[in-house]
Order: structure tokens, then sequence, then C-alpha cells
């Protein structure tokens, strides 16, 4: 009896132990961030924060189950908690307050928009006013411009007990690396996602009688995939802000997910050659008298033929706003527009 009692308590723990060996794992993963194709946000500490979504996926590269959220503080990293398996991983900054997402629960579909907005929102706020739109542009939707995103996303990853491996590619290479690790810790390099316009008049006449500017650029799209950096095939009109740089130049600056590039989408593809959607910048100009004149630029070849597609510079060079007849103040509703088409010196 005493023997058959013991090969019994022997059996139930073998059971036991079996049963725990099934038992899902979980790995203490150290992620780190190097800022090398970053520089300037990491020298400028512009990041409060970092996100990462590990999408499960078995060896073939197909998700196999909801993706998993973990927020980091600061820009150095953190450990997180996870279970040992294969993964696709995104990352990227959550300190921002316009940009917004969809899709999450698909690691190729999680997409990365703004909301819509008004041609006067840089100056009057999300108000309803009424504005005219450049010729040809009158059906896109207008939507505000994003904040400045830094990330980018990892293939592969194999969370194991004592180690693991990932695919690597640099920046704005195709290049695939695997680095594998005895221990526990993966480097992540973000890089900037959203492009940055600056645009510049130049030699501009009777600045001086200007009470208030909006600008807006047609032609871009209002959202990207944040997997594939690919923006979405849409044209929407972006508006942002217009200032006196000095007494001869009007400047500005913001942020754009980019446009959609037919040419190179269906150079990708092999379809028909689609022609590209024109960028018309258009400029508002309120004068002292309450008059109102708004100028377009059709600025199409400077945008596509930037050598830096996310760091675009457009220049204008020469523009005469006419002098107000009389005092007065500003007028706030936008009615009665001087329309003012403009060519571009290269």
């Amino acid at each position: 009896m005493i023997s058959s009692l013991s090969l019994l308590l022997l059996v139930t723990a073998c059971e036991h132990k079996e049963l725990c060996y099934h038992h899902p794992h979980t790995a203490q993963l150290q992620v780190e961030f190097d800022w090398s194709y970053a520089p300037d946000a990491e020298r400028n500490n512009e990041v409060e924060g970092m996100c990462l979504w590990f999408y499960p996926v078995d060896e073939a590269g197909t998700q196999t189950g909801e993706p998993m959220r973990y927020d980091l503080a600061g820009m150095k990293g953190g450990t997180v908690e996870i279970p040992v398996g294969r993964y696709q991983v995104l990352y990227y900054n959550n300190d921002y307050e316009v940009v917004q997402f969809r899709g999450v629960g698909d690691f190729w579909q999680q997409e990365c928009y703004t909301r819509e907005g008004s041609l006067f929102e840089p100056v009057f706020g999300n108000a309803s006013y009424s504005a005219p739109r450049a010729k040809g542009t009158e059906e896109e939707r207008v939507v505000i411009t994003p904040e400045m995103m830094w990330g980018d996303h990892a293939m592969n990853v194999d969370v194991r007990e004592r180690g693991l491996s990932y695919w690597f590619v640099r920046d704005g290479e195709t290049e695939r690396t695997t680095i594998e690790r005895d221990e526990l810790r993966i480097t992540l390099m973000p890089h900037e996602q959203i492009c940055h316009y600056t645009y510049e008049i130049r030699n501009v006449k009777n600045v001086g009688y200007v009470t208030q500017m909006s600008a807006s650029l047609s032609g871009m799209s209002g959202s990207v995939f944040c997997a594939a950096e690919q923006v979405r095939r849409e044209y929407v009109t972006l508006p942002f802000r217009a200032a006196v740089g000095d007494a001869t130049t009007i400047e500005g600056d913001f942020h754009t997910f980019g446009h959609y590039d037919a040419a190179t989408d269906v150079t990708r593809s092999g379809g028909e050659t689609e022609i590209d959607e024109p960028h018309k910048l258009v400029l508002y100009v309120w004068l002292k008298d309450g008059s109102k004149y708004y100028y377009t630029f059709d600025v199409t070849q400077q945008v596509d033929e930037a050598p830096d597609k996310r760091r675009v510079h457009i220049v204008i060079d020469g523009l005469t706003l006419p002098e107000p007849i009389t005092g007065g103040d500003m007028e706030v509703v936008v009615n009665d527009w001087i329309v003012v088409e403009e060519d571009i010196v290269l």
C-alpha cells in the first residue's frame, strides 16, 4: 500500500510539471531606443514617451492574435514583460495631441490620420467660415496638419526565454540584417515619420498693409499606414500659418504625411500611367481696409521633385500686395474675396 501511494504521488507530481510546462512563459524584454537617425529629437529632448505594439505572428508572418501595447516614459526605453513568441513590432512616440489612429488591430492596417478642419483654422480656430478654394481643388477634404512623429517597425522579432532575434533594416534602405542576441535586449532606431515642409515668398511688396494671413496646400495626403509608411491614395488640402518674415518676406512651415505619388506607385505595381494631383499653394491676405485677397501658386514641380521627400522647401519669388484705399479694422466675415493667379519664377 505504501509503495502504491508513493507511486501515485510521483505520477501526480509528473503530471503537475507537464501542465506547468505548457503554461505560457513570459520574458522581461529590455527595450532601448537609439536616436542616431533622429539626432535633433534627442538633442532637443522632443519626445516625452514611446509606445510599442507587439503583434503575435507565426513563422510565415501571419498574425495569430490581438496586439499588445506597451508605453514607456522618456526617450531611452525600458522593460516590458511579454509572452515568449514571435512578433511584428510597431513603435512611435506617444505624446501627440492631434494625431489619431485606426485599424490598430492589424499590423499592416494601423493608420495615422488627423481630423477634418477649417481652411482658416490657423487664424480663427476650428470655426466654420466659407473660403474660396484653388480651382480644381474644391472637392478635396480639408484636414489639419499632424505633429512630428518618430518611429519605425521591427519584423520577425523572436522572443525566447534566454535570448532573441529580429530583422533590422536601416532607414531608407531595403537590405535586411538578422540580429541575434543571447540576452533579452532589443535596440530600436526611430526616424522621422512625418514630413516637414517650409515655404517662403520673397520680394513681397506692401507687406506692411497686411493685418492677417493664412495659407493652404492642396493635393496632399490625410493619412499614412504606419508599418509600410505608405500614404493613403487620397488628396486633401492642408491649412497652415503664414507670417511676415521681414519687410519683404512671407514664410511658414508645417508638418504633413506627404503626398500620394502616382508615378512611384504605378512603377511599383506595373500598372498604367496616372497623372498626379497638382499642388496649389493658396495665400489668404486681409488688408487694413478690410479687403481680402487670395493668391494661388502652382508649386507641383517643387513638391514632386524635392530631393528629400521628408524635408521640402518651397520658394516663390515676387508678389505685389495692393495698397488699401482707406484704414479700418479687419473684417472677420469672409466674403467678396478677390482672386489672383500668380506665376512662379523659379
